[in-house]
């Protein structure tokens, strides 16, 4: 009898959960209290649960809000969270919805070491804003050891468009949808990329990343330039729920 295939195991670094039963821990309070008050991390949690059924889900709480991990004093929390996403929760994938203007060594380090260790890292590749023009790195989406995802609009038939609001950053490996419940932006574009990738490892779990990038340039549909462009990345990844 053939065993049935293992769960891959999708660790999200993020402002927590509201969702009964999660998994996960919570590095601010030093325990399993996943709440998420500012909701960020709540609707990432539930866009990967829709696009990924076969996954174990483990939300690792490192921050109330977003914007606190352009913060220094946030690195630590971040760092040590992705060391154990491969040391104790032993991640197949690690989803990443937010950026960081500025490189850390430490950061770095630690995503080399969850790469090194058998981790897919998968990270928002950022949205126009003052703070980051057009064309910006953000990181860690930035580092070619991370698939970068950036967000794109889309109409009702649920293709790409053009929109302002898109970076247009060499940090942007492919592009999914970046909508959900009212909100938009790259954050929202890496659990359906994430999702994906976990879905191609319940079926294929001896995978390497190369082969996982090889399969996201066959699956994605080219947008925008032909072949690779800083919009679209080498195209625009279509769902199951689109």
């Amino acid at each position: 009898m053939t065993a049935a295939p293992q769960a891959p195991v999708v660790c999200i670094l993020d402002s927590g959960t509201n969702e009964a039963g999660a998994e996960g821990w919570n590095y601010l309070a030093g325990n399993e209290d996943l709440t998420d008050e500012a909701g960020h991390g709540d609707l990432i949690y539930q866009l990967l649960e829709s696009e990924t059924p076969n996954a174990r889900l483990i939300m690792l709480k490192c921050f109330e809000s977003a914007e606190e991990t352009e913060e220094k004093k946030g690195t630590e929390t971040i760092t040590q969270a992705l060391y154990d996403a491969v040391d104790l929760w032993q991640a197949d994938v690690i989803s990443i919805s937010w950026t960081r203007n500025e490189e850390s060594e430490e950061l770095y380090e630690a995503v080399c070491y969850a790469r090194e260790n058998g981790a897919v890292l998968v990270a928002a590749a950022g949205n126009l804003s003052l703070s980051t023009p057009l064309g910006s790195l953000v990181y860690p989406a930035g580092w070619e050891e991370v698939i970068g995802v950036g967000g794109a609009d889309t109409d009702e038939k649920g293709e790409p468009v053009s929109s302002l609001w898109y970076l247009k950053s060499e940090a942007v490996f492919v592009s999914a949808d970046g909508n959900y419940e009212g909100e938009k932006g790259s954050s929202f574009a890496v659990p359906r990329v994430s999702g994906k990738i976990a879905e191609y490892l319940f079926q294929k779990p001896e995978a390497s990343e190369t082969e996982i990038r090889e399969w996201l340039k066959d699956t994605v549909i080219d947008t925008g330039e032909e072949g690779y462009d800083p919009v679209f990345g080498w195209g625009f990844l279509k769902t199951d729920n689109e």
